[in-house]
């Protein structure tokens, strides 16, 4: 199952307070080739991949299926989909939050309650699409996410020249691979391996 282009549940309802309150969140990237003591922290597992066909499954039946694990995923995560700021509730989220705040203020930025919730919902967001993809995760994935996501659409500006687009680019979807390794670390060494491979590090 291939649902490249999906509904993106917790980042649409994000979209319209961050645009309230920013115009660009340029998070410090965790992954990046300065902080590799931050990946030893993020917790990781094979790859699962999608879960086998019984051969009698339609692909209605199999998408049924990929949006109730969707569903269960943010219940299980507690992340409210009314737009309201993001806040770590789960032990995995309270990890991934402490890490990228210890990251965050290592290298001179002040933490606040907006990088909170968008990392969170960054980290979501991926969870939710390698869901959505049946666990099926790899660099062409990544660059379709990043090419329609709302949230990465409102916190890059539009008038910012190529090079700065993408070093916040980058940063964001370093924060989203990181933060998934938490959330749903099933997922996490093939969004590690796209991000490699789309960015280089």
């Amino acid at each position: 199952m291939d649902t490249r282009t999906r509904p993106l549940v917790l980042a649409a309802t994000l979209v319209a307070v961050l645009l309230g309150t920013t115009a660009c969140i340029p998070l410090p990237s965790p992954l990046g080739p300065d902080a590799e003591r931050l990946r030893t922290l993020a917790p990781t597992a094979a790859p699962t991949g999608a879960a086998p066909s019984d051969g009698g499954s339609s692909d209605a039946d199999a998408l049924g299926d990929a949006f109730a694990e969707r569903d269960r995923f943010f219940e299980e995560q507690q992340l409210p989909r009314d737009g309201s700021l993001l806040v770590a509730v789960t032990p995995a989220q309270q990890a991934f939050i402490a890490a990228q705040r210890e990251y965050i203020e290592s290298q001179g930025a002040t933490w606040t309650a907006q990088e909170e919730s968008v990392s969170l919902a960054l980290a979501a967001d991926a969870c939710e699409t390698a869901i959505l993809n049946g666990h099926d995760v790899d660099a062409s994935t990544l660059e379709a996410h990043v090419a329609t996501s709302p949230l990465f659409a409102a916190l890059i500006p539009a008038d910012a020249d190529e090079a700065t687009r993408t070093a916040i680019e980058g940063n964001l979807a370093s924060t989203m691979v990181y933060g998934a390794g938490f959330l749903c670390p099933d997922d996490s060494v093939d969004w590690q391996s796209a991000y490699a491979e789309v960015y280089g590090y």
